[in-house]
């Protein structure tokens, strides 16, 4: 079965069609086909009176495929009683949910809890807790918080990084951890303190929120909360050779609070540009890292979003094989579908439905002809705090 990782918060789940668009599936399914997927998300509200724990939902992709979706029944876990069982700290506000990438399926799944600075490692067929490493105070005291807010593992399985917001109003931090999948050995090896860059990118604080792995497993681009954007060279997976930073593209090159980065063919990088809930100017950018093995990092292609406040983007491929992204807009409620040939926005589609008139979409991921898409929703947990009810006075 195919794992299908997805986000998080308060937790609704939106599943769209995309039958007006020209997007075709490479994985769609024929009726008579049971769909080989499942779909987790996570929902952050506590399942204990001390404000830890959390909910992690399971759907099989046969319920939603073959039976009316809204009816589905998921397998539903409890996060803090998940953790006892395997001696691990309480999660508090369990946020990004990633897989690994064993072959011929994915075998791990990654949760980073933003509210207590712990990284779970949960088996996917076995749905427990194998391994957890909390970052907090970072390695060898070298820094790090409880604001974990995204643990991403590499391409080829060695090591996963660990993006650590930092506290209020300062820089945060970048933690390493070697991993194990088979043995289910998992050490934090190494912390990059990122307070050093903030004059290159021309930022009081450097607050890393998302990255992403060059298929090489060599770099990983960093978006952050004020702007700008770092390359890091992620060094080796035991942290002997540790990690650093190759190019630093500052907040005029690459403005707008980063959020989400995904790898794209040809050895590119997308990643977003938001405005918050701030009313500004909303980017999608696409890096070209075919040579940052030689140290050649040009600037990005940035393309301008209508909406407000972008999180997180996903692709699809129509019938002559061009790729679109899909860009979920939180606050203006709606969806972008970007032409990646010409840079182009070519379609808007709302989010907002009887049952949910206020979503605020977050990230999606893409199965044959659905898009999964996570949806905070009027009363977010985390995040931007204006979010909440921002339109109403």
């Amino acid at each position: 079965m195919n794992f299908k990782s997805f986000l998080k918060f308060k937790l609704i789940l939106m599943i769209v069609l995309f039958t007006s668009f020209g997007c075709s599936f490479a994985e769609s399914f024929l009726p008579e086909m049971e769909p080989s997927y499942e779909v987790w998300a996570v929902d952050q509200s506590p399942t204990v009176s001390d404000g830890t724990g959390g909910l992690l939902y399971i759907w099989d992709g046969k319920d939603i495929f073959l039976k009316d979706a809204k009816n589905a029944t998921p397998e539903i876990i409890d996060l803090a009683k998940a953790a006892k069982d395997a001696n691990c700290e309480a999660p508090k506000k369990p946020h990004m949910i990633l897989s690994n990438f064993t072959t011929p399926k994915a075998s791990h799944i990654l949760l980073a809890n933003v509210g207590s600075g712990n990284t779970f490692f949960i088996n996917i067929a076995s749905r427990e807790v194998v391994g957890c490493v909390n970052t907090l105070g970072g390695f060898n005291g070298a820094g790090g918080t409880t604001n974990s807010h995204a643990s991403v593992a590499s391409p080829n399985n060695k090591m996963a990084i660990v993006a650590n917001i930092g506290a209020k109003d300062e820089s945060g931090f970048l933690h390493k951890i070697q991993t194990n999948y088979t043995s289910d050995n998992y050490n934090l090896v190494e912390t990059l303190a990122l307070d050093q860059f903030a004059n290159e990118l021309g930022t009081s604080v450097v607050r890393p929120i998302c990255h992403e792995f060059t298929s090489d497993s060599k770099f990983a681009y960093v978006t952050l909360a004020g702007g700008g954007l770092l390359v890091v060279d992620v060094g080796s997976a035991d942290g002997s050779r540790p990690m650093s930073v190759a190019k630093v593209y500052d907040q005029a090159t690459v403005p707008g609070i980063g959020c989400g980065v995904s790898r794209l063919p040809f050895n590119k990088i997308m990643t977003n540009g938001e405005s918050g809930a701030k009313g500004g100017d909303d980017f999608l950018y696409t890096f070209d890292a075919s040579r940052a093995i030689d140290g050649i990092f040009p600037d990005p292609v940035q393309i301008e979003l209508p909406g407000e406040d972008t999180h997180g983007a996903v692709t699809c491929t129509d019938q002559k094989g061009d790729i679109f992204a899909i860009t979920s807009m939180r606050v203006s409620n709606d969806v972008n579908f970007v032409d990646l040939q010409t840079n182009k926005v070519v379609a808007t589609q709302s989010m907002a439905t009887s049952f949910s008139p206020d979503p605020k979409p977050d990230v999606a991921h893409i199965v044959g002809n659905k898009m999964f898409i996570a949806l905070r929703g009027s009363k977010p947990l985390s995040a931007i705090g204006s979010l909440e009810n921002v339109r109403t006075p």
